[in-house]
């Protein structure tokens, strides 16, 4: 399978990350992909592809593995998820 891995530094206070974390849940879905919550964090699956994405304090880290269909579409997948994670960092 092949990867997208994320890493960013924030300064999200508390109230902020899980304001985040709840805006890209409802994203994921909105997208077709299933998503399960922690406290930090979101598990998602969808067609073709799943991953864990980790909000926690100071720092933003994920990493989604893409199935063979969805492989042509990495670029893309990954400039949607940048762009969307810097929305939620206040980085646009």
């Amino acid at each position: 399978m092949s990867k997208i891995e994320i890493r960013r530094q924030h300064a999200l206070s508390p109230e902020e990350r899980e304001a985040a974390l709840s805006e890209l849940s409802v994203y994921l879905t909105g997208m077709g992909a299933s998503v399960s919550r922690d406290a930090e964090g979101l598990a998602f699956r969808g067609k073709g592809y799943e991953g864990v994405l980790r909000l926690g304090p100071g720092e933003l880290s994920g990493v989604m593995s893409l199935g063979l269909l969805a492989r042509p579409f990495r670029r893309q997948l990954e400039d949607a998820i940048n762009t969307e994670i810097s929305k939620r960092l206040g980085r646009l």
